[in-house]
């Protein structure tokens, strides 16, 4: 668990330029120190969360392109690593259907948030997630 002096370690899989931009801006403006790590595929997720054992929340987004998303959360919460497994996972998406909020949880997502499209409210939201996951919550070290 970082202290609060150290950054929070998050690993955003996310494909759109634009949209990382944006989370990029935001969390650059949050009062807590934050290290954001960018994957555009599941496959450099995998690398960089084997790789940077720092990492303590994932953000993905709901729909990439070309991969499943939903899969990619279930195979990472079947992982060989209990390190791996037990990473809190955010689905981002810009639906919010009730199917889809189901079916994310039934994937053992972590949250499920809407990505707000104004950038004040973004940068709200991320604050409040950082608080959450960088201050409040207790998650176990990962070897």
């Amino acid at each position: 668990m970082p202290s609060r002096l150290s950054p929070l370690h998050v690993l955003l899989i996310e494909n759109s330029e634009d949209e990382i931009r944006l989370i990029q801006g935001a969390f650059a403006e949050l009062p807590a120190p934050v290290q954001l790590h960018v994957a555009r595929t599941g496959a450099q997720a995998h690398t960089i969360l084997t790789c940077e054992p720092r990492i303590a929340l994932v953000l993905l987004d709901h729909q990439l392109p070309g991969e499943d998303s939903l899969g990619w959360l279930e195979n990472l919460k079947r992982h060989n690593d209990m390190a791996l497994r037990r990473l809190p996972v955010v689905m981002l998406s810009a639906n919010d259907t009730e199917e889809q909020i189901r079916k994310a949880y039934y994937s053992y997502a972590s949250a499920y948030l809407i990505k707000p499209g104004d950038p004040l409210q973004l940068r709200q939201m991320l604050t409040v997630l950082v608080q959450f996951w960088g201050q409040v919550a207790r998650l176990p070290e990962r070897a």
